[in-house]
């Protein structure tokens, strides 16, 4: 029969136990030494038993253990410096789950820290603190608190990774730290309602123009969303100031300003809303916020704006403001439809001013060329080449240059005569046929448009493949 050494376990935490377990003799590992029937030198069988039981703990191991890590916690809640290695208090920890001491090392973990938790609301409790430098210190206890349990959990990573790991109803090590602040602390009604409204405020002074402590406002909106209870503790009533907020601001402004001016405000509201969200608000407010300007400030304005603004802006040919225009009431439910129906009521009332005055036919084929090179501008710079828009252009100007029957098409006939009679003496032939592509696509629009024929009959003699080519067009 072979000896072999008793093996002893690794437990360094444990003060004044320098040998950490011995192992019991009755359980110390036989090997036995057999040899073949008959004797001899023959092959040799090592038979090992296995060790059923795991070694004892020594006497009040347990309690002095946890004595150290108690003191360990303690001094990290406290910020003071930690009496023993890391590394020690680790395998402390360790080896109390070796041993299952898990479920009663998890409840008292958790009562140390629970105890601490409930002593902090005291410090809240005073009503001399403005909403800045209470928000500062909520802050200043959640950071601590966040720092400690990230340490406490480094000291507990072996209980976290077995024993709370294998039983799905306690939460981690960190899940408990934030149920603790959150059960304690944050759901506190008082706490809660001077975060908020610390909170609110800090925005609407933002909003009203002052410089606030945006990594304030980013720390705390994010402890609300770690804890869960942003969006029914903040958000909802973030939104619904944020209404009342921007209804009275789009009514009084409406009254107040220009419309250019006015779309510039609504445009630099929607970027500093969009800021925020990515500065300091949860992600998931953006959608909600963004509309929630939208509707106040043009959905709930739109006929307004264009009745106010929208003939000015096209007579002056404003094309950023235009542009500007079009990008705002895109982005409104709607927005386009009532843009696309006054662009179509401007281009015919102002289309019928040039044709159904007798007193300006001397210039109406050149101010119908000139309205289409401006309404087509528009589309194609303002309006990002819309398909709706060019389309309802094209039966706009079908409807007012038809209001005076013949004479659209008897004059922009003559207009032909004395560009093709001039020739090269006024434009080059390429200036000529852009000329004559233009009157073509305003002729288009014109019903009664045979009138023409005879006269293109008269200038194939006097001009050539020119006047034929308008011919093949226009027959």
């Amino acid at each position: 029969m072979a000896d072999e050494t008793p093996k002893k376990g690794n437990f360094s935490a444990l003060v004044g136990h320098t040998n950490g377990l011995t192992k019991p003799a009755s359980l110390a590992a036989a090997a036995a030494v057999t040899t073949k029937p008959g004797g001899g030198s023959g092959s040799k069988k090592l038979v090992i038993k296995n060790f059923r039981d795991r070694p004892k703990l020594p006497d009040n191991y347990t309690q002095d253990t946890w004595h150290k890590l108690h003191e360990a916690v303690k001094a990290i809640q406290s910020s003071t410096s930690i009496k023993y290695n890391l590394e020690e208090l680790y395998q402390a920890v360790e080896n109390l789950c070796s041993h299952k001491v898990s479920p009663t090392l998890y409840k008292q973990l958790r009562q140390v820290c629970e105890d601490h938790v409930q002593a902090q609301i005291l410090q809240f409790r005073e009503d001399t603190l403005d909403s800045v430098l209470f928000l500062k210190k909520i802050n200043t206890c959640w950071q601590d608190h966040c720092r400690q349990m990230i340490m406490i959990r480094s000291i507990f990573l072996f209980l976290d990774r077995t024993y709370i790991l294998q039983n799905s109803m306690l939460p981690s090590i960190w899940d408990m730290g934030l149920e603790l602040f959150r059960n304690h602390i944050i759901s506190d009604k008082m706490v809660q309602s001077k975060t908020i409204d610390g909170i609110l405020l800090l925005i609407e002074r933002e909003r009203n123009g002052e410089a606030v402590d945006r990594s304030l406002l980013r720390s705390l909106l994010s402890m609300l969303s770690d804890l869960q209870v942003y969006k029914d503790s903040f958000e909802l009533k973030f939104l619904e100031e944020t209404n009342c907020l921007y209804a009275a601001e789009g009514q009084r402004l409406m009254q107040e300003r220009e419309v250019p001016e006015y779309l510039n405000h609504v445009s630099k509201r929607l970027e500093e809303e969009g800021d925020r969200v990515i500065t300091y608000l949860d992600h998931s407010t953006q959608k909600p916020l963004i509309a929630c300007v939208e509707k106040q400030l043009l959905g709930e304005h739109l006929t307004a704006i264009l009745q106010k603004g929208l003939d000015h802006l096209l007579d002056e040919n404003r094309v950023p403001d235009l542009t500007q225009m079009y990008q705002l009431f895109s982005r409104v439910k709607g927005g386009q439809q009532i843009l696309l129906q006054h662009w179509s009521e401007y281009i015919k009332t102002f289309g019928t001013t040039i044709v159904i005055n007798p007193e300006k036919d001397k210039d109406m084929v050149q101010d119908l060329l000139d309205f289409k090179d401006k309404v087509d501008h528009i589309i194609e710079v303002c309006f990002q080449k819309n398909e709706k828009f060019i389309n309802l252009m094209k039966e706009s100007f079908e409807t007012f240059i038809n209001k005076r029957p013949n004479k659209p098409a008897e004059l922009i006939a003559k207009h032909v005569d004395s560009k093709l009679r001039a020739g090269n003496k006024e434009a080059t032939d390429e200036e000529l046929e852009r000329i004559l592509d233009k009157i073509m696509i305003i002729f288009r629009f014109i019903h009664e448009n045979r009138v023409i024929e005879p006269l293109i009959e008269l200038k194939v003699f006097f001009c050539g493949n020119l006047t034929q080519e308008f011919q093949y067009h226009y027959r």
